[in-house]
């Protein structure tokens, strides 16, 4: 019957459209169900009833009042939002301009200069990151306390005056580069481990090619590792940039947000607001703007991917 059809086909240019297997589509539909209304309920259903929910006046007892865009204009004239808003912009670029290099480093370092202890330290890198965060800022008050941790014992023993003086966690003008220690300590293992996994499947070839010319081990680093874990690195930025916007349990857990907003993000706030204030609709309202500015980061990134990988 094919080659028939193929003959009239070619004979008095006719083309037969096939026929769809309709039992095998709805076959097909059935196995996608289960996703699909997982979606539908876990997911989307969420996303939107919080954007229906940031245009009302929402407190949680009695009814919901629409009150259109009035819980955005006063976020914006908040000052506790506006810290957080800062605070996690600033959170977001410092993880990228300090974490992924010192991953891409300490990654590079180790797969370049392979020993027997790169599997052990491999490791002790990716410890810090699988703690659960509470242990975590347990560790970091307990680096930071100012009479009996561990700053502070070796300031006592060593004579060091001026590191005793230091209030890490209570000077505005530090606690948030001290939490931003304890985070990179936590965190960079992650990268480490995923960039150690990307440089390793560079081919060996373009490496002894290199050495051949002259290069040394950073030269090789710069014209060939770094562009052929590019996508790597981005995949990266967009981890760090959406979970600083999502940053809550470090500060929360050895702060609580302060001294002040000194260390508060917008998930404190969103907290704050929602489960302090009773003030749901202006919570969610904090979620959406999460929500969009995640999303702006995410879409930004991959378009610059698009945008050079067309170029070459």
């Amino acid at each position: 019957m094919d080659s028939n059809a193929n003959a009239t086909e070619l004979a008095y240019g006719v083309t037969y459209q096939k026929k769809r297997d309709w039992s095998l589509l709805s076959f097909k539909f059935i196995f996608l169900l289960p996703a699909l209304a997982f979606l539908l309920i876990f997911m989307y259903y969420p996303i939107e009833e919080t954007f229906r929910l940031s245009l009302m006046r929402a407190t949680g007892l009695g009814d919901t009042v629409f009150i259109g865009f009035e819980n955005y204009v006063r976020l914006f004239k908040n000052d506790e939002f506006l810290t957080g808003f800062v605070n996690v912009l600033e959170w977001a670029f410092w993880s990228v301009v300090i974490q992924i290099p010192l991953s891409f480093f300490v990654a590079f370092t180790l797969t370049t200069y392979k020993n027997r202890l790169v599997g052990p330290l491999r490791s002790i890198y990716y410890l810090a990151n699988v703690l659960p965060s509470a242990i975590t800022a347990m560790l970091g008050r307990f680096v930071f306390a100012p009479r009996y941790g561990v700053l502070a014992t070796l300031s006592e023993k060593f004579n060091w005056e001026w590191l005793a003086r230091i209030d890490f966690l209570g000077d505005t003008n530090i606690v948030f580069w001290s939490i931003f220690a304890v985070a990179t300590w936590a965190y960079t293992g992650f990268g480490i481990v995923y960039l150690m996994a990307n440089i390793e499947q560079i081919p060996m070839e373009l490496r002894e090619a290199a050495e051949l010319d002259g290069a040394n081990k950073w030269q090789y680093a710069r014209y060939i590792a770094i562009p052929m874990v590019s996508y790597p690195i981005r995949i990266l930025a967009i981890i760090s940039t959406v979970g600083s916007l999502k940053l809550f349990d470090l500060p929360w857990l050895l702060t609580s947000g302060g001294p002040g907003f000194s260390t508060t993000t917008l998930v404190i706030a969103l907290y704050k607001q929602g489960f302090v204030n009773w003030q749901y609709g202006r919570a969610s309202a904090i979620g959406v703007i999460i929500f969009l500015l995640a999303l702006i980061f995410a879409v930004a990134q991959f378009s610059m991917q698009g945008k050079e990988s067309s170029a070459k």
